[in-house]
């Protein structure tokens, strides 16, 4: 760092700790708190120059208090400024406190002698909320390390402060809320909406020391004064109250509170309102302050209240008044609507039911009483195609799963998930090192057993001879058994196909189980739905197979590609439900109508057939009988459309034709059914 020029004369006063202390502790404001905490950083290193920093929109230090001045003006000013600024963003950067030496140009000074920067992390809640850093010539190092606790003392008062404003933030919103209640209790007091809006108005002028507080409520398109403090009859012709009326309107068209004259400070919205008819209602009153509030009950705006006296009204408190408006409006709305006589209430009943049934929309309804009856009619006679639902997922019919046929390592693997591979093409390969040592060990065993049998039939001895065969017999079982093993470690793939599951190119050198599936092997166009019928459905389906005679049809379609449909016949049902995500399911087995491709055969739209091992699905009619012909898949034509991007475990969405049944049974079999099962 590069030295620059101290100034002794530009140190804080030599207050009293007890007073810099207390002036930390009873800052009224942030503001405060953070010139009296760098007053006290400087006054714990004697500082020369000191600056508090925070972090900017540019997320870099931006000073917000300085001693002795505001660092700017001259050349010494701005080097001291860019010296502490470079000294909290490494303050930032490291997140804690610590003491960086200012080296003389082309000098040399004793370790801990000289000028050097104090940093100072304050934090917060566990995040740093600001760094100071002051400049102090140390003439003894011992003062570095000694000035550490009381400058880390000294942070920790950030942190009490921060607490403090939380409580008295708090403490604060409960006695408005305190407030709110105690302004409902004074309009619960008063018979009728007249006494609970004079309750109202006089309650929160008395509080608020306000000159005057009114209430108009919505009546129609128009706003009227209900009420005004301190006054028991209201001149309602009068042209203060007309006006009043204006800028209570004025207000209610914003449906936000509107401010004259606009404190410091102000919230945006607050600054952007239109304060025209505010600001002339107050003409003739120089130096008054007026806010009105809205009040509203659920979405509507039912009325407005508004406040004048000579002092001005803060965002805070307009905040109070906002929340004191949320609840006496609910209140003030149920007692006009309690004051109103029985005919009243009758004639809005009425207006209310007219407003749907006479007047301009009586044709519609009508117009909409006929249909209603049409469509009644139509459900209870008409017919239409009935259609079960049912989940899907798409399963390999020839799926071959290859097991490891032994416990032991696994070598080497030749194909991952995703392969295609043909018949007898190599999978993986499994360790033989051990089996090849025991079965070199068995050869060996069984020449000794040969030589011992050779030289008991030498010698005579008969007994030695027929254990040596046996022993013989039984190390050639261990050799054929083992060379079994050798020959089996070669794993190769039974049928042609595409590897389904088996990604074991991380498990080379670990143990396989014996018998544990290792991959999965199927041919892609031999592939089948396999639907989840629920047991409500069932019978359905069963009965439709006793009177029809045949299995249902019915069409598919994926959830990855909607937009294509595929025919599907069922095939098999599957006697025996099986609990799926909470509900019981029966399996039924289904297949395409995928044949080999055949010039003489006639195909609908929706079919599909198989041509050069590729699935195909018919976009359009076609064959002999249709006017355009027996189309080959294949070709560049828009009948045949490829289908092999149908993969095994796609899922989607079956409906099986049912026939046609009556409009009301479909709609209403279901909930009789939940009616008979919980009558029962």
């Amino acid at each position: 760092m590069t030295q620059i020029p101290t100034q002794q004369s530009n140190k804080p006063s030599n207050k009293g700790w007890g007073g810099l202390v207390e002036k930390v502790n009873n800052a009224p404001d942030i503001q405060t708190f953070h010139q009296a905490m760098l007053d006290l950083q400087c006054k714990i290193v004697a500082a020369e120059y000191g600056a508090f920093w925070v972090k900017g929109p540019d997320d870099n230090p931006m000073i917000i208090n300085s001693w002795p001045n505001k660092l700017e003006g001259d050349q010494i000013a701005e080097a001291v400024r860019d010296l502490l600024g470079q000294s909290a963003q490494s303050g930032f950067d490291r997140q804690a406190s610590h003491v960086l030496k200012v080296s003389p140009e082309g000098q040399e000074e004793d370790p801990g002698v000289g000028a050097h920067v104090f940093v100072t992390v304050l934090r917060a809640a566990g995040r740093i909320a600001g760094v100071c850093t002051v400049v102090a010539d140390c003439q003894d190092p011992s003062v570095i390390n000694a000035t550490v606790p009381m400058r880390e003392l000294a942070a920790g008062l950030y942190e009490v402060f921060v607490q403090r404003e939380a409580a008295r933030q708090a403490t604060q919103d409960a006695q408005h809320v305190r407030n709110a209640v105690a302004l409902l209790g004074t309009t619960q007091e008063a018979e009728g909406f007249t006494g609970a809006g004079l309750n109202l108005v006089n309650e929160l002028a008395r509080q608020l020391k306000c000159s005057r507080v009114t209430l108009g409520w919505v009546k129609g398109r128009n706003i009227n004064v209900m009420a005004m403090s301190d006054t028991e009859e209201l001149k309602r012709h009068s042209e203060y109250v007309r006006l009043m009326e204006v800028a209570m309107g004025e207000c209610l068209d914003q449906q936000q509170p509107v401010v004259y004259p606009l404190p410091e400070n102000a919230e945006q919205i607050l600054a952007e309102a239109v304060v025209y008819s505010h600001k002339k209602l107050l003409a003739n009153d120089k130096g008054s302050h007026i806010v009105s509030i809205p009040l509203r009950m659920r979405d509507e705006w039912i009325g407005v209240l508004t406040l004048e006296r000579e002092e001005g009204f803060d965002g805070m408190l307009v905040t109070q008044l906002q929340l004191i408006a949320d609840v006496a409006a609910p209140q003030l709305a149920d007692r006009y609507e309690s004051d109103r006589w029985l005919i009243g209430h009758a004639w809005s009943s009425v207006k209310w039911l007219a407003s749907y049934a006479v007047g301009p929309k009586h044709v519609g309804w009508k117009l909409l009483s006929i249909l209603v009856m049409a469509v009644l009619l139509f459900v209870f006679i008409g017919t239409m195609p009935y259609k079960i639902s049912a989940d899907f997922t798409m399963e390999a019919q020839s799926k071959r799963i290859i097991p490891a046929p032994y416990e032991v390592d696994l070598a080497k693997v030749e194909v991952r998930p995703g392969t295609q591979v043909k018949a007898g093409d190599i999978l993986a390969i499994l360790n033989t090192t051990e089996l090849k040592l025991q079965l070199g060990e068995a050869v060996s065993q069984l020449h000794v057993y040969s030589l011992q049998r050779q030289q008991a039939r030498a010698e005579n001895k008969i007994a030695e001879a027929q254990q040596a065969d046996a022993a013989i017999k039984q190390n050639q079982a261990r050799i054929d058994l083992l060379q079994y093993q050798i020959d089996k470690s070669t794993i190769r793939s039974p049928i042609d196909g595409v590897v389904l599951t088996g990604d074991w190119y991380d498990k080379v050198g670990g143990v396989v189980e014996k018998g544990k599936g290792m991959f999965e092997v199927a041919p892609l166009t031999d592939l089948i739905p396999i639907l989840r019928v629920s047991e409500q459905d069932i019978d359905t389906i069963e009965s439709y197979i006793h009177t029809q005679g045949a299995l249902p049809t019915g069409a598919l379609t994926t959830r990855s590609q909607p937009d294509q449909d595929f025919k599907f016949m069922v095939r098999q049902i599957v006697p025996l439900a099986t609990p799926v995500n909470g509900e019981n399911v029966f399996e039924i087995r289904s297949r395409f109508a995928t044949d080999n491709w055949s010039q003489t055969a006639d195909y609908e739209v929706n079919d599909t057939t198989v041509h050069e091992g590729i699935l195909y699905r018919a976009a359009k009619a076609n064959g002999p009988q249709t006017r355009s012909g027996a189309v080959q898949p294949g070709t560049d034509n828009d009948v045949w459309q490829r289908a092999n991007w149908l993969r095994p475990g796609m899922e989607g969405l079956a409906r099986m034709d049912m026939g046609k049944r009556k409009i009301w049974w479909i709609a209403t079999h279901r909930i009789a059914d939940m009616v008979r099962l919980w009558m029962w």
